[in-house]
C-alpha cells in the first residue's frame, strides 16, 4: 500500500511559498531590481503581465515575500538582492470589474492601515479613507473629482511613508492583483498616472506600485491614458521552458521520494505547452495514479485521462460551448489537429477551407472569450492547453450550424 503524502503541487492556487517556487529567474531578477531601486529612493512602478494561467499572481506573491524580507528565493535562484535585507511595509488589493479610482484608493489604503497597525500597533496617522470614499460618491466623474481622489490618496501615502521611514522600514509597496479586470473606462489608468506624478513632485520616493494583469493589460489602460507606459515597467511572463518545467516537477517528485523516467517530464511539458497550472495539475495527478513510487509513461497516460475525462471535463466542455458554434468549432477542431502547441493561421485556413478574411472576426471573438491566445503574428494557441486533448478525445460541438456564428455569444 502506498504511503500517504503531502501533495507538493498546487494546481488551483498561486504559489505562496518561496521554497516551492521554481523557474522565472529573469523575471524575479527584474522584480528584485525594482525593489532595490525603491530602497534607494528610485521608485519603479512595475506590472507583471502574461497569458491567463501563466503564474502572474504567484510572481506577485513572491515579490511581496521578497519586499517583506524573505530572501530565500533570491538565494536559491542565485540572484543578488543588492542589500542585506528588504523590510518594506506591504499592502495588497484584489481588483474587481466595477473598480473605480476611489474604491481602488480606499481599498489599498485600508489594507495599508491594517499593515501599519499590525507592525507598529495603533498609530496616530490619518489616511483619510473616508474622505476618498466621499469624493468617490459624487455623481461628477470629471477630472476634477479624480484629482481630488489622487490628492487625498497621495497625501495619505506621504504620511504613511514618513511613518514607515521613522520606524526603520525601507518604504511602502502597494500590490494590485488582477488589474486587467478593471474596465478601460474606469479612470484607473489616469489615477495611476496622476498618482505616480504627484508622488514624484512631492518627493515621496519610498512608495511604489506593483501590479499584475493579463497580456494586454497595459494596452487596455493605454486606451484610457496614452502615457501609462511611462508609469509602469512591464515584466512579461513567457511560457515556461522545458528546464523550468523539469525543475518544478523534479522538486515535487523528489519531495515525496518518487523516482521518475525522463520521458514523463517531456510528455508533461509537451501537453502543458509551457503553462504552469496544468504542469501542477498533471504533477499532482500522476502522483495519485502511481502505485510503486516510480513514475513511468504509463502513469502519465493514466493521469492525462483522469485530468481530461474527469477532473477538468466540465470546465473544458464549458470552454467549448463558450467558444460558439459553426466556424468557431471548426477553427478549434483545426487547431487541435495541429502537431504542435502554436498553430499558424495557414494550417487553420487549409483545414477549414476558408480564406483568412472569412473567419478573422471569429478569431477575434475567440481571443476576447479567452479561448485562444495570440503567440505571435499569425500564430495562436489554446488558453488552456488541455482543451486540445479534450477535443482529440471527445470532438467538438456541432460544426454544421454556421448561421449567426459570427455573432453568437
Amino acid at each position: 500500500m502506498k504511503e500517504r503524502y503531502i501533495d507538493p503541487f498546487t494546481p488551483d492556487l498561486p504559489i505562496d511559498s518561496s521554497d516551492r517556487f521554481s523557474g522565472r529567474i529573469k523575471e524575479i531578477d527584474s522584480v528584485i531590481d525594482s525593489l532595490f531601486q525603491l530602497a534607494n529612493d528610485k521608485p519603479k512602478h512595475t506590472i507583471i503581465t502574461g497569458d491567463r494561467g501563466i503564474g502572474k499572481s504567484s510572481v506577485l506573491i513572491q515579490a511581496r515575500n521578497l519586499a517583506e524580507g524573505n530572501l530565500d528565493l533570491a538565494e536559491r535562484l542565485g540572484i543578488s538582492p543588492g542589500l542585506d535585507n528588504y523590510n518594506f511595509v506591504c499592502a495588497w488589493h484584489d481588483c474587481a470589474t466595477d473598480q473605480t479610482p476611489s474604491a481602488l484608493a480606499s481599498g489599498i489604503l485600508s489594507q495599508l492601515q491594517t499593515s501599519l497597525e499590525n507592525l507598529f500597533g495603533k498609530l496616530k496617522i490619518e489616511l483619510n479613507i473616508g474622505g476618498i470614499l466621499t469624493v468617490g460618491q459624487k455623481e461628477d466623474s470629471s477630472v476634477s473629482s479624480l484629482s481630488e481622489v489622487v490628492e487625498l490618496f497621495c497625501a495619505g501615502l506621504a504620511r504613511a511613508a514618513n511613518q514607515a521611514k521613522d520606524k526603520g522600514k525601507s518604504g511602502i509597496v502597494l500590490f494590485f492583483d488582477e488589474l486587467d479586470r478593471v474596465e478601460t473606462s474606469s479612470g484607473v489608468a489616469t489615477f495611476f498616472k496622476l498618482s505616480a506624478e504627484k508622488l514624484s513632485r512631492d518627493q515621496v520616493k519610498s512608495v511604489a506600485f506593483f501590479a499584475a494583469g493579463i497580456t494586454g493589460a497595459i494596452q487596455n489602460l493605454e486606451e484610457e491614458h496614452g502615457s501609462i507606459y511611462r508609469t509602469f515597467k512591464d515584466v512579461p511572463l513567457p511560457r515556461l521552458e522545458l528546464l523550468e518545467v523539469e525543475q518544478i516537477l523534479k522538486e515535487g517528485f523528489n519531495s515525496v521520494a518518487c523516482t521518475y523516467e525522463n520521458e514523463v517530464i517531456q510528455k508533461i511539458f509537451e501537453l502543458c505547452a509551457g503553462y504552469p497550472e496544468p504542469v501542477h495539475l498533471l504533477g499532482s495527478q500522476i502522483l495519485k495514479s502511481d502505485s510503486d513510487d516510480h513514475l513511468s509513461a504509463d502513469d502519465f497516460e493514466v493521469a492525462k485521462v483522469d485530468v481530461v475525462e474527469t477532473l477538468r471535463r466540465n470546465k473544458l466542455a464549458s470552454m467549448l460551448r463558450k467558444a460558439g458554434s459553426g466556424k468557431y468549432q471548426k477553427i478549434l477542431e483545426a487547431m487541435a489537429s495541429y502537431g504542435g502547441a502554436n498553430v499558424p493561421l495557414t494550417h487553420i485556413t487549409q483545414t477549414i477551407g476558408y480564406e483568412q478574411n472569412q473567419y478573422s472576426a471569429n478569431m477575434g471573438n475567440l481571443l476576447k472569450r479567452d479561448i485562444i491566445s495570440s503567440v505571435d503574428r499569425g500564430v495562436y494557441c489554446f488558453v488552456d492547453p488541455l482543451l486540445k486533448e479534450y477535443i482529440a478525445r471527445f470532438g467538438v460541438i456541432n460544426t454544421e450550424d454556421e448561421n449567426n456564428s459570427e455573432t453568437e455569444l
